[in-house]
């Protein structure tokens, strides 16, 4: 079961090899992700960027090797290119497109540091194509993480959002939805069962930004599981909106440009996400969300038998949607529906630029929809 599990989780991801590359390249292309161009953006550097890579016009795009150029047409940064458009050490960059209508208000997270948010999280992982593990349901729990020691009595207090909240997500229950009348085999099911007590702990930051992610499986889980509970960390961090720093109201859209880690792939890329408001009703706020991914350099290790196995990266599309419903008092989205997909044309190492090598097509797909608990 072991490996089984963990062959899923990490070699899984190479779905099928073609000779002919005009034959991978229309395999790319045919699994057109269906998530559909982002909204008009209208205006900003960044913002004319996104909608230039998701137009597939060439006219739209600044000339190669320009000053000014946007993400890459294959989907594939170089590291130099990378680095201009996001610099290393910037955790992520945030441009307000458009502040929207009045009334406007300053988002930011108000949180109680004594409460705590359950959720009811379903969660797929499929690598290589539709096959691959069912969904999982998923109780979470989050809450502030304890500081290992209590301030001293008399000190004084650091100033409010000065620094981030520490929150603990506590898988409370993990169970597979069925995938037949007899429902899922039991042995698969006894062994995704025991996520139940894994840990994400992350940090929160005040302007609402998820990073720091640290995985802690039980003891008597199988180590070839943690591919799921990151991919539970990425779709938390995924609908987690980062907030401008200015009021903004409702049909406000901005972009966050920041980096991440694919899923499955272990991929890292350069994300690019549209957030705009929906609606606004009391303290709920509904938002939409349009996702671009950029490969961080053309090479990707995996491992292998002997070792890792390096492949380059010839091509890659990735691109996802989501809505979801944010409050200031709670850690993450009380409710959300996300979904993104990644395919990449990969070439054996050794190829080199030879046009008649063998190509891999790689896919990864991730789903998570976010709801309270059922009622007891």
């Amino acid at each position: 079961m072991a490996s089984t599990l963990a062959a899923v989780a990490v070699a899984g991801l190479v779905a099928g090899c073609d000779g002919d590359k005009s034959k991978a390249q229309v395999a790319v292309d045919a699994g057109a992700l269906d998530a559909g161009p982002p909204q008009p953006v209208l205006g900003g550097k960044l913002g004319e960027e996104l909608a230039a890579a998701a137009s597939g016009s060439p006219e739209a795009r600044p000339a190669p090797g320009g000053p000014t150029d946007g993400p890459p047409e294959n989907g594939v940064f170089s590291l130099a290119a990378a680095a201009a458009a996001l610099p290393k050490d910037a955790p992520y960059k945030l441009e307000v497109i458009d502040a929207g209508s009045e009334p406007r208000a300053r988002l930011a997270p108000k949180i109680d540091p004594k409460s705590e948010q359950k959720l009811a999280i379903t969660l797929g992982l499929r690598m290589g194509g539709p096959q691959g593990l069912p969904n999982l349901e998923l109780g979470v729990s989050l809450k502030t993480e304890k500081p290992a020691d209590k301030p001293k009595e008399g000190a004084e207090a650091p100033a409010a959002g000065a620094a981030p909240t520490k929150v603990l997500a506590k898988v409370t229950s993990a169970t597979l939805a069925s995938m037949s009348v007899g429902g899922p085999p039991k042995e698969l099911a006894d062994a995704l069962a025991k996520l139940k007590g894994s840990s994400l702990r992350y940090d929160l930051s005040p302007a609402n930004v998820v990073s720091n992610q640290k995985i802690e499986l039980p003891k008597d889980a199988d180590p070839g599981l943690q591919p799921l509970v990151g991919a539970l960390g990425e779709a938390i961090a995924l609908v987690t909106p980062p907030l401008p720093d200015k009021p903004v109201g409702p049909g406000a859209y901005w972009m966050v440009t920041d980096r991440s880690v694919a899923s499955g792939a272990q991929l890292p890329v350069l994300r690019y996400r549209v957030f705009k408001i929906e609606k606004v009703e009391g303290d709920l706020v509904s938002l939409s969300v349009d996702t671009r991914q950029y490969a961080e350099g053309a090479d990707l290790k995996l491992p292998g038998p002997n070792g890792d196995v390096t492949l380059t990266i010839d091509r890659l599309e990735s691109s996802g949607k989501a809505s979801l419903t944010w409050s200031p008092s709670s850690f993450a989205p009380g409710t959300a529906d996300a979904s993104q997909r990644l395919q990449a044309l990969l070439v054996p190492p050794g190829a080199g630029g030879q046009q008649n090598a063998q190509r891999s097509v790689a896919q990864v797909e991730l789903t998570a929809k976010f709801a309270a608990p059922a009622a007891q």
